[in-house]
């Protein structure tokens, strides 16, 4: 089953960059490779993480490739710095960024650069001047690869900046296998991932389209009873079983391949969905917790959220206390980058369960990251 992963971030070329402050004195980014000020304005939901664009303050990493090896050698091939990136990367190394932090701050993207060719604290777009050998600078192209949060994702290759192999990223939940206390669910980070293919320095400024990687998860109460007396009260409602806790993406992989990217392991442990006291009135539907819960889903390993995932409810009604459970339904397939709500069902003081994706349950609709999850 093919999984598209949805537009999270919204970035667009504006006139002011990460190298504006520094135009003043001489320097562009004609010449500086700079990002784009994301479009930010920040959705929370009280006490969640779940963010539909850019965090303020919010740092990613970035790998960028541009000029190869020759084969079998680590000169470089500078003739194949203007070859598309599916016809390179066999021989590509990160020569451009390698872990590169980048944050936005409110008003431009930042970075500071330490590395080979480092000019002001930023790098240089390829040129004949300082490159000799760079001949045909103008037509190279370029691929930058971000994960966002930057302190999330371990990079598993390439081990370093002059070594052969393209992004492979994994994404781990901040949580160990095995946890006696309720799980913070303020601790996950919305973890994303972009990709900009074949950039040309004639293009502009990077303008990254970040796609996420979890699934939002929110709960809702619906009674759908009629009379006055048959009040349902909510007391608690958790999540428990042994969650799915890493994904490894992998860019030497088609993004259509079964094995673009795995999961791996699990932390067991219970989530506090919602805990106190809230009436949902007959013929009501209420979302006693008003967020949404991340997590990641295994679709290609079938096992999707984990293993023994089970959702718990207390709650009284007509002056007894209940307590009921049910498990995901095996038709509940959770995709990454979309919202789906688990519907609480009350008919009389049965307790129902289903899953349905939230109205415009895909974070967006569109982008051109190319990034496929399947």
């Amino acid at each position: 089953m093919r999984h598209q992963l949805f537009l999270s971030v919204v970035w667009v070329l504006l006139f002011y960059t990460s190298c504006s402050q520094e135009e003043s004195e001489g320097l562009s980014s004609v010449d500086y490779i700079c990002f784009s000020i994301p479009s930010v304005s920040v959705e929370k939901s009280a006490r969640s993480t779940f963010y539909d664009v850019f965090p303020e303050g919010g740092s990613f990493g970035v790998l960028g490739y541009c000029v190869p090896y020759q084969r079998g050698t680590t000169e470089r091939d500078w003739g194949s710095g203007a070859s598309m990136w599916d016809i390179k990367k066999v021989n590509a190394f990160p020569d451009v960024f390698y872990k590169q932090k980048v944050t936005y701050n409110g008003t431009s993207c930042s970075y500071t650069y330490t590395g080979e060719g480092a000019d002001k604290n930023l790098k240089k777009w390829y040129n004949a001047q300082d490159n000799p050998e760079a001949t045909d600078s103008d037509n190279f192209r370029y691929t930058f690869f971000a994960y966002y949060p930057y302190d999330a994702f371990k990079i598993d290759a390439p081990v370093n900046a002059s070594t052969i192999d393209a992004p492979k990223i994994t994404f781990t939940m901040p949580f160990e296998e095995k946890n006696t206390s309720l799980l913070d669910d303020e601790k996950i980070p919305d973890a994303m991932i972009a990709v900009e293919y074949n950039h040309l320095r004639t293009s502009g400024n990077i303008s990254f389209n970040f796609s996420h990687i979890l699934v939002g998860l929110g709960f809702v109460v619906n009674n759908y009873n009629y009379g006055e007396d048959e009040t349902i009260t909510i007391k608690s409602i958790t999540l428990s079983g042994e969650f799915t806790r890493s994904m490894t993406i992998d860019f030497n992989k088609n993004t259509n391949d079964a094995d673009f990217y795995t999961c791996s392991g699990t932390y067991s442990g219970v989530y506090k969905i919602f805990d106190g006291a809230k009436e949902v009135k007959a013929n009501e539907s209420v979302n006693p917790s008003g967020k949404y819960l991340l997590l990641l889903s295994d679709a290609s390993g079938g096992t999707y959220f984990g293993k023994n995932i089970k959702v718990e409810v207390i709650y009284t009604y007509k002056g007894k206390e209940k307590r009921a459970e049910a498990e995901r339904p095996s038709d509940f397939m959770p995709r990454s980058g979309v919202k789906y709500t688990a519907n609480l069902n009350f008919v009389g003081e049965t307790f129902l369960l289903n899953f349905v994706a939230a109205t415009g349950g895909a974070w967006d609709d569109g982008g051109d990251s190319d990034i496929t999850i399947q």
